[in-house]
């Protein structure tokens, strides 16, 4: 359930090179494993959000959208 609420995705654009693909692909990996190690607590959250920062993701537009998530579930 927690990881629905935080999951971050990244969308893929239509005309897009391969290196960009590539790119796309490069980024989902470190969401994804990010997002898994922090459900099981091996990250904390501060760590998270430096996962997300890296792979491009503009923290100030994410963490309302996981605080109006949590919000609509209860937390």
């Amino acid at each position: 359930m927690i990881l629905d609420l935080i999951k971050c995705e990244i969308f893929l654009t239509p005309q897009v090179s391969q290196e960009e693909i590539s790119n796309l692909i490069k980024r989902e990996e470190i969401t994804s494993l990010a997002n898994t190690r922090f459900a099981k607590g091996e990250i904390s959250f501060q760590d998270y959000l430096d996962c997300l920062e890296v792979a491009g993701v503009c923290i100030d537009e994410y963490l309302p959208i996981v605080n109006a998530n949590c919000q609509l579930a209860g937390f």
